[in-house]
């Protein structure tokens, strides 16, 4: 009893246990187990990103990121809370099962892909994890646990309680923040060598597990090691590239031309005997009709752009400005922001325009070229165009007579690229006469669609909006009208509103040899959508480079139904092969 008659709160067994067993051991053991608690805990936090990479070919990032985060919480503190269940009825260390479960990763999620179809975008991510990496944050939550057992915090007269907390809670900064740095870092090694791409990756890290917890177990890995270097085809290996393709081209018809692990994702080149497309993780950013026999038969004399929404981006060289003289062609400038395979830029420069390209990945900016006959004669600027535009607009201004804004969307759209501040950049850039077209793909029923058309409006004065395809007659009021919408805008708005933006119609010099331009170049008034109707001109919200959570928030709903879309372009097959 202390001297206030109250009894002094009594430590819970196991913590007792614990402290006697850390007093009887040296300080170098302590350390040394710190060390590799350390070590097992950063192990789980690299593999965390390294997990979401894996799943982003088949699901898309966003969707594989979902349950990801509560995933990792519930399981850390299942680890922590049958701690005492798990010693009891294991006496063996689980340490060194982690390993084991690393090697086997690649091969159970090649079995659970091929099911990703029917385990569905919502939940299919959280099973194949619940299968591969939450059981490997377990194992190691749950062994650094047992090292940090051996620290004893009773010297420093903390509450018992505040006591058995330091250990959970470190352990979960540690992987948080692990997994958080490593998935910052990674994009910029990604494939730059066989051990830096999704599967070998994880082979280091089931290396490195054996390597902290040796073990004669790990040999039960050894088939599993064998299916990845032999028959997996996401190994990125000539023969694994060979065998994959037989498979696609057996079932489907596809043979993959050529793949990179990149900076943006997973990039690939597939092709069929009709049309050859560009693919990063689960999206298209393009695709073009091959010229064929039958093709050919119906005039086809040039490759055709399978999207007619990147047609639709070069009408603004058919914009026309009353209060100047016609500049020609070949005395303009262009600034295309986002490259896809080049449909847009490679009309412009058809035309002797002047044509810089930013693009972020250079493995797009070399598929594009290689592949897809992207036009050499431009400037090509490898840069996040963020930053490109922030330098350019200090120290120039009126550079581009036009601008084509057109990065991936759907569901993913890199959020500082529709903000205020980026979009006054591109006003700084234009000239006076000069026009911009915006690609955006959305659901025009969601409120992230009318941020973005706000945050447009803000800066241009006048704009016209037109969607790529019409509503399905099967369409009803309530449904999603998830579509691809090219904005097109002035600068300065002469005509005081939405008639500042005239059309020529186009001609055989503005289609070439192209049957997709003479159908689908001109904007099409049936297919006009009244912008002022969707931008609220008047206190309708913009988005901010610091509040770019406000679009984020609906990256999930935009995410979920682009995956479903791609679904129904391509089979799952083709998703699941990568």
């Amino acid at each position: 009893m202390s001297s206030r008659g109250k009894a002094t709160p009594r430590k819970p067994k196991a913590a007792r246990e614990a402290e006697k067993h850390a007093r009887q051991l040296p300080t170098t053991t302590i350390i040394i187990n710190v060390l590799r608690a350390t070590a097992f805990l950063v192990v789980a936090g690299v593999a965390s990103p390294i997990s979401q990479l894996s799943l982003s070919p088949v699901f898309g990032s966003i969707p594989a990121s979902l349950h990801h985060t509560r995933a990792i919480t519930a399981t850390a503190l299942l680890a922590f809370a049958t701690k005492g269940v798990v010693r009891k009825y294991l006496s063996e260390s689980l340490a060194r099962y982690i390993a084991l479960i690393a090697y086997w990763t690649p091969f159970i999620q090649f079995v659970l892909f091929r099911f990703s179809d029917q385990l569905g975008v919502d939940y299919g991510p959280l099973i194949i994890e619940s299968a591969t990496y939450l059981p490997l944050l377990f194992m190691s939550v749950y062994t650094a646990s047992c090292l940090l057992d051996t620290l004893d915090f009773s010297q420093y007269n903390l509450n018992p309680t505040l006591a058995d907390m330091i250990s959970p809670v470190a352990s979960y900064f540690t992987v948080s923040s692990v997994s958080k740095v490593t998935a910052a870092i990674l994009p910029g090694y990604i494939g730059t060598h066989m051990s830096l791409t999704r599967v070998g990756l994880q082979m280091v890290i089931g290396s490195i597990s054996a390597f902290l917890a040796p073990s004669t177990i790990v040999l039960f890995a050894f088939p599993a090691i064998l299916h990845t270097m032999l028959a997996n085809p996401h190994y990125p290996t000539e023969f694994a590239l060979i065998r994959g393709n037989e498979t696609l081209y057996r079932s489907h018809n596809f043979e993959i031309l050529a793949r990179q692990e990149s900076v943006t994702g997973y990039v690939s080149v597939l092709e069929d005997p009709a049309f050859r497309l560009l693919r990063c993780d689960h999206s298209l950013l393009g695709g073009e009709w091959l010229v064929t026999n039958k093709s050919a038969e119906k005039g086809q004399k040039v490759r055709e752009t399978i999207f007619s929404v990147f047609i639709l981006l070069e009408a603004v060289r058919l914009v026309e400005n009353s209060d100047t003289e016609p500049i020609p062609d070949s005395e303009k400038s262009a600034l295309v922001i986002g490259l896809g395979i080049g449909t847009a830029p490679n009309a412009l420069i058809s035309h002797g325009i002047d044509t810089t390209i930013v693009e972020l990945d250079p493995v797009v900016h070399h598929y594009a070229s290689k592949y897809f006959d992207l036009s050499p004669n431009h400037t090509a600027v490898i840069d996040d165009a963020v930053a490109f535009v922030r330098e350019k607009s200090k120290v120039s201004s009126e550079s581009y007579n036009y601008i084509i804004h057109d990065v991936f969307t759907g569901g993913a759209e890199p959020v500082y690229l529709f903000t205020q501040e980026f979009f006054q950049g591109l006003h700084t850039l234009l000239t006076d006469d000069g026009v911009v077209a915006i690609n955006y793909a959305g659901d025009l029923a969601l409120p992230s669609t009318r941020l973005v058309l706000n945050t447009i409006h803000s800066v241009f004065p006048a704009c016209r909006l037109f969607r790529d395809t019409a509503r399905p007659e099967t369409w009803r009021q309530g449904d999603p009208d998830f579509i691809n919408m090219v904005v097109f805008c002035v600068k300065n708005d002469h005509d005081k509103g939405k008639f500042a933006i005239h059309f020529r119609e186009s001609d055989k010099e503005d289609w070439g040899e192209s049957i997709a331009r003479a159908n689908f170049l001109d904007p099409k008034p049936n297919l006009e959508i009244s912008y002022d109707f969707l931008a609220e001109k008047q206190g309708g919200k913009i988005m901010k480079q610091g509040n770019v959570g406000e679009l984020e928030k609906w990256h999930k709903q935009g995410a979920v139904s682009h995956w479903k879309i791609m679904r129904s372009v391509l089979p799952g097959p083709i998703w699941e092969m990568w």
